[in-house]
């Protein structure tokens, strides 16, 4: 009796479930005629059903969370009107997410980046095997298959340019440029990359300083190594999305520590150390290139709030992820303390070199 309950249910909220994933794609059907992302729908249907099929004669619950991770991306656009900018997002979102689910199960790992390319600038990253290529990583989320993630992206072009792979670097900025979204605020033109997937609390599509930073100054970057005019267009349109208020869209705060880049631009409660400060160090790159002044003072308010904030964000000699999310991990609390080495080697500031040096004594006791 409790077996056939246990059927019952089951049944129900399946039937649930794929009611609710063909209302989706029917909501997106009737906002297109794209007969390309009309084949990628039916391509994403028949990966939704096929891994159901498989879970249901292997009795492999990956399959079940295949399925669903599979139709995530339906789940999310049905919700939003469908811009040309978003119906490109879409299409690329549902080619890595049919791509890799016809070949691969869930990982059931969150922040687990997925490169369908042969390379990668960290070996914890998975090289998926399709025909499907893209030079942008994507990121696996629990419950939420691949994302187009554009910091993870605009990160890796930065590790690019370190190791001195310019080409890899700038395949990746070509490739997410066709992807960034300009609006216009009281005739003031500028452009965001948008975030497709729920986050935490976040509303859908959100923003992230982080990405409009670092993007605005790896852009400038860019146009100075090749002199193609369109990557500082790009990288003037973001930073000029610094200049938008809170209050309309942007992602910047009057914090008690003054002026601070929001990383989660959804949230004005949390302050994050080190997005704040990649977010700097983009503007840093821009205002080398460019020379413009409203860049510089971003730069130079950003970084009186970090030494405002530094106090605040030291817990024993730990540093804090942010100011609501306690200590960081290990690999944030060693980043922090790179950050502020590169906050002292542009700003001469003591205060920087202090709290690295204490921040770095606190790892002699971590194994």
């Amino acid at each position: 009796m409790r077996e056939k309950a246990l059927i019952l249910v089951f049944m129900l909220l399946t039937s649930s479930l794929f009611a609710i994933y063909e209302n989706a794609e029917n909501r997106i059907s009737a906002q297109t005629e794209d007969p390309e992302l009309i084949a990628l729908l039916q391509e994403n249907e028949n990966v939704v059903l096929g891994n159901f099929i498989s879970f249901l004669s292997a009795v492999n619950p990956l399959y079940l969370i295949s399925s669903f991770e599979a139709s995530y991306p339906l789940l999310v656009f049905s919700k939003i009107k469908l811009t040309p900018e978003r119906n490109k997002i879409l299409k690329a979102t549902l080619r890595a997410n049919n791509e890799f689910y016809s070949h691969y199960l869930s990982p059931l790992k969150s922040f687990y980046a997925v490169s369908f390319t042969s390379s990668a600038p960290y070996n914890s990253v998975f090289l998926a095997n399709s025909s499907f290529k893209s030079a942008l990583p994507y990121v696996h989320y629990n419950f939420r298959g691949l994302v187009l993630y554009p910091v993870t992206a605009l990160h890796w072009a930065d590790v690019y340019f370190q190791m001195g792979k310019e080409e890899n670097a700038m395949e990746i900025l070509r490739e997410l440029q066709s992807y960034l979204v300009t609006k216009n605020y009281q005739g003031l033109e500028y452009a965001v990359f948008e975030n497709y997937f729920h986050f935490e609390n976040s509303s859908i599509p959100w923003i992230s300083g982080y990405a409009q930073g670092l993007g605005a100054g790896l852009y400038a970057r860019a146009y100075n190594i090749t002199k193609n005019e369109s990557y500082l267009r790009t990288a003037q349109l973001l930073m000029n999305s610094f200049r938008i208020p809170y209050s309309k869209g942007g992602f910047i705060v009057n914090s008690t520590y003054g002026l601070w880049i929001l990383e989660y631009a959804y949230n004005s409660n949390e302050l994050v150390l080190n997005g704040h400060i990649i977010a700097l160090q983009g503007v840093y790159y821009y205002w080398e290139i460019t020379n413009d002044t409203y860049a510089k003072w971003v730069f130079d308010e950003g970084i009186k709030a970090v030494e405002k904030a530094l106090p605040d964000f030291d817990e024993n000699g730990w540093s804090l992820y942010s100011n609501i999310h306690g200590r960081a991990m290990k690999n944030y609390h060693e980043l922090h303390i790179q950050l502020l080495e590169w906050l002292y080697e542009k700003t001469k500031n003591e205060k920087f070199k202090e709290y690295a040096e204490k921040w770095r004594k606190s790892l002699q006791n971590v194994r």
